[in-house]
């Protein structure tokens, strides 16, 4: 299975992709770019995803109200029960100079706290993260 299919695997079916994104970044500098105002925490690693253009177009339409649903991963880790997701909050601003400083993230933890996701729906970009 490809990195992509396995990343997405981890996310809510309401959440498609089109691909794995490359970055010049480190996952470290990535995270530190919204971890701290989204979270307030350290990332152990760094997926980044680019948003399919049929779904980044349904939550600029819908805003937070699009994730209600978006709480079960389509899959779990091996040996694992798919991973649920705590409540979406909508995060503004902090995060930094640029777009994702002032485009509306949408952001949520697992509940066992082990993992996270964050989505830019302008920049069509799909975070997910895990702890140390």
């Amino acid at each position: 299975m490809s990195i992509h299919r396995r990343a997405q695997q981890l996310l809510p079916a309401e959440i498609e992709t089109s691909g794995l994104l490359q970055f010049g970044m480190s996952p470290d500098q990535m995270a530190g770019i919204v971890l701290e105002s989204i979270f307030g925490g350290d990332a152990g690693g760094i997926v980044v995803l680019r948003l399919a253009n049929r779904t980044a177009a349904a939550i600029q339409r819908q805003g937070l109200v699009f994730f209600a649903q978006a709480r079960q991963a389509r899959a779990g880790l091996p040996r694992h029960a798919p991973a649920r997701y705590g409540h979406w909050r909508q995060v503004r601003g902090g995060a930094g100079q640029g777009a994702a400083g002032t485009s509306p993230m949408y952001a949520a933890t697992t509940l066992d706290a082990q993992s996270w996701l964050a989505v830019l729906p302008v920049e069509r970009l799909v975070l997910y993260g895990w702890m140390h």
